[in-house]
């Protein structure tokens, strides 16, 4: 049997992030914020790439005319981007609109990630469209099998419902038509 710290050693969970700042670094920002990141137990820091100076910038919208230099990091402690991002701006003394911090699973980071090379397909011009038919769970042949689903649910319970009903006298219904109006006659 496994002991709590077998399952604690086991469910060693990291959080990665990408840091992106915009413009000219200032001096030692990788020392900088490999420091700042310390606080979250940091396991892993790299420098990934620096842009070309680019008009707008993708992640930075509101600036112009500027380099996005960006940093791959894995820590141990749960944070959220925000916390993050805030604690990182001011920690490295860097303003926050210049600052940008994401988590790999971000709308934003999963549109930016490498497409596959493969073309594209529709699939409703293929003949088989994978995976079993589902001709039998629909229409006439699914109503078929509820309707024998509830003949022999009937069956079972071995009640039947209209059973010791009264039944009615038809003498007094008659085939003659009423034309008679209730109001006025």
């Amino acid at each position: 049997m496994k002991t709590f710290k077998d399952f604690l050693t086991e469910g060693k969970k990291t959080y990665s992030f990408k840091i992106g700042i915009a413009g000219q670094l200032p001096e030692n920002i990788e020392d900088t914020l490999e420091t700042c990141l310390e606080k979250y137990n940091i396991v892993n820091f790299s420098k990934s790439k620096t842009t070309p100076i680019q008009e707008r910038p993708l992640d930075f919208p509101q600036l112009q005319n500027m380099e996005v230099t960006y940093f791959e990091t894995e820590v141990n402690y749960p944070t959220t981007v925000q916390v993050m991002q805030e604690y990182l701006a001011r920690g490295c003394d860097i303003d926050q609109g210049h600052i940008i911090v994401r988590s790999p699973d971000e709308p934003q980071e999963l549109y930016q990630a490498p497409k596959s090379e493969e073309p594209y397909e529709a699939m409703l011009t293929k003949e088989d469209m994978g995976g079993e038919s589902a001709q039998d769970s629909v229409a006439g042949n699914r109503v078929m099998d509820l309707l024998k689903e509830l003949e022999t649910a009937r069956k079972e319970r071995g009640h039947d419902g209209a059973e010791g009903a009264p039944t009615g006298e038809s003498s007094d219904i008659t085939l003659e038509t009423n034309d008679k109006s209730p109001i006025g006659s």
